[in-house]
């Protein structure tokens, strides 16, 4: 059986995480906040704009990269009652529901609760990577899906726009304008193993703002024991928040901001707690130029079995847009710090020090050059300092070539990092661990290639092949010789490679189907004379592919039936877990304009299968069934 760190440090786990951490675009793309995209034809859903490729809007076919875009209604026609399950509709991320309320997801490998740090997530431009533990606490973010436009999904590095931590992908939800919103909306649901309510309203303010109030509950019910011991992991609480726009003339103005409350089992006071409030203004200097600043204040705190960790950020950043000639360039900077605070009365695994304010500096700048109609080259640096871990440069180059409107052709080289965490460098347990001073940050040099395009009016097509190169993977090795202390250290390197490719046909004018393939090889080694006491933890649990279907039918002019099915293959490292299908539908009736009645399943194929095999926390997936309304007035 692989030994985890979290096994080594005797429950280095309830640390980390406790158990709960144990100017192309069509008018059809103008207006799809405010209308269904599934009565969009497939040739305007290939027009849709997305900015997370360049940061700059660009219809979906010019992108080079390999971008997946989930629509805000595709969500709301699943059977997905959260953004972790949204995330599935993803074929190009790689989903793990590990307990009622912690989700592994990754792109590109590296899965698992503590592996999965190599995926850089962002709510409207505000990061939700957590910077102490190098991961994403997913049970922390429990937005109303209704106000969900679209979420952009970069399945590869992202680290001259992003920074370090993009490594293997960048995931960008896009919240809907305040305008989009106006009305009231009020959703229940009512299942065996979760319930959920939630109420919006939004109302214009003046000639040019909008603003919209949103309250949500839910409650999910403890699964079943599996891999990990059976633990009461049910979760239940409740999140808050507003969005308002303005708009007047040639700027837009957003402020927005939530606050939320969760209990994670436990003991009577363990739970989450935090808030967040973000402004952003954009200003149109002129048809060729633009400026954007953005500002956001984010806070959590969560306790869990005598641990508490929270972490406080303020962020200020800067971009500037211009296209001048055959450039479009983008440019920017930005400042955050961070605090964190570490407390644990549980063991003897501690922070030193248990607080510590960081400072992050960050410059980049991107151009993509035309260098005839057809051809683009894109090049682009971005440098940050941090005041731990000191300067890291994230370069990319890029080719893009489009001998058609229907055809896209491209491929990339770029390095990204996964920069040290307090916790890789700082965590220390007398005798046993010590402070590992010395670790570097991971590091990824990325070959990608490939193709997006409409074969017909009718189907669309992307194929990306990628070849990563790693190196400075962590380890968990003796300090000297074979004596404790033990301490983290940079002993693994090696490449990964596959394949991922996805598509969608309208077979019928009431019949669409997506199908999604990834694949993945890993052949990562410790280098020579290493011994890795953690036999690979770091490395993550992946299997290597998934398939996914997903049928979306318009069986009436108000009857609509959603079914989704997925292959995932099995597990191959200690304890492996086998190859496993599941389907979810939902079935949905539009009474009126202002009244949809449906019922939805998940995990409908098998009443309980294992997505996870982390020794620690891993419990079995039940089936779901539930019966929702939503009205809208």
């Amino acid at each position: 059986m692989k030994i985890g760190f979290a096994s080594i440090c005797g429950s280095a786990a309830l640390v980390l995480i406790p158990r709960e951490a144990a100017a192309q675009a069509t008018d059809a793309v103008a207006l799809q906040g405010s209308q269904d995209l599934s009565a969009l034809s497939i040739e305007e859903l290939a027009q849709l704009s997305v900015r997370s490729a360049s940061k700059r809007d660009e219809p979906l076919s010019a992108a080079p990269t390999a971008l997946y875009v989930i629509t805000g209604d595709e969500i709301l026609a699943s059977a997905a009652t959260s953004l972790s399950e949204a995330l599935r509709l993803a074929p190009n991320l790689y989903v793990q529901q590990v307990d009622a309320r912690q989700y592994a997801i990754s792109a590109r490998g590296f899965n698992g609760i503590q592996s999965s740090n190599k995926l850089l997530a962002l709510i409207d431009g505000r990061t939700i990577y957590t910077p102490l533990a190098a991961s994403v606490f997913w049970e922390l973010h429990n937005r109303l899906i209704e106000d969900i436009q679209q979420i952009e999904v970069i399945s590869g590095p992202g680290g001259t726009l992003y920074g370090p931590n993009a490594v293997n992908g960048v995931i960008n939800f896009i919240t809907r304008d305040a305008h989009d919103t106006i009305g009231t909306l009020v959703r229940a649901t009512a299942g065996n193993r979760e319930q959920t309510a939630a109420a919006r309203f939004g109302t214009t303010l003046g000639a040019t703002g909008a603003v919209r109030l949103y309250g949500q509950w839910f409650n999910r019910d403890d699964l079943p024991g599996g891999v990990g011991p059976d633990g009461n992991d049910r979760f239940h609480g409740w999140q808050s928040g507003f969005r308002a726009d303005f708009a007047p003339s040639a700027s837009h103005f957003t402020i927005q901001g939530d606050i939320f409350d969760s209990d994670t089992g436990g003991l009577p006071d363990d739970g989450n707690r935090g808030h967040n409030l973000l402004a952003r203004w954009t200003q149109q200097l002129s048809p060729f130029s633009s400026l954007q600043v953005q500002a956001y204040y984010d806070y959590f705190r969560r306790e869990f079995l005598l641990t508490r960790d929270s972490l406080q950020t303020f962020d200020v950043e800067a971009q500037y847009n211009h296209t001048l000639g055959n450039h479009d360039i983008v440019i920017g900077g930005g400042v955050r710090t961070t605090r964190d605070t570490f407390v644990n009365n549980l063991n003897i695994f501690r922070l030193d020090p248990p607080r510590r304010r960081l400072w992050v500096y960050s410059v980049f700048a991107q151009d993509r050059f035309a260098l005839t109609p057809e051809l683009s080259l894109i090049a682009g640096l971005k440098a940050e300092e941090t005041s731990f871990t000191g300067v890291e440069l994230l370069p990319n180059a890029r080719l893009a070539w489009q001998p058609s409107e229907r055809a896209l052709l491209w491929a990339a080289v770029s390095r990204a990092v996964r920069t040290p965490s307090r916790i890789d460098r700082q965590l220390v347990a007398t005798g046993l661990l010590a402070p590992a001073t010395n670790f570097n940050s991971e590091k990824l040099v990325a070959f990608e290639a490939g193709y997006r395009g409409q074969p017909s009016a009718a189907i669309t097509l992307s194929i990306s092949a990628f070849y990563n190169l790693y190196d400075d993977i962590r380890s968990t090795e003796f300090s000297t010789g074979f004596v404790l202390p033990i301490r983290l250290q940079n002993g693994y390197r090696g490449h990964i490679w596959g394949i991922e490719a996805w598509g969608t046909a309208q077979l019928l004018p009431w019949w669409r189907l997506n199908v999604g393939l990834a694949t993945l090889w890993k052949d990562l080694e410790l280098e020579e004379g290493r011994v890795d006491l953690a036999q690979g933890d770091s490395l993550g649990d992946d299997p290597d592919h998934q398939l996914l279907v997903r049928s979306e039918m318009n069986l009436t002019g108000r009857l609509g039936l959603n079914v989704g099915l997925r292959w995932i293959g099995g597990i191959d490292t200690a304890p492996p877990l086998d190859s496993y299908v599941e389907a979810d539908a939902r079935l949905a009736y539009r009474a009126s304009d202002a009244v949809e009645l449906y019922v939805a399943g998940q995990s409908l194929l098998n009443r309980t299968h294992a997505e996870s095999n982390d020794v620690d926390r891993a419990q079995r997936v039940e089936r779901s069934l539930y019966l929702g309304t939503r009205l809208r007035f």
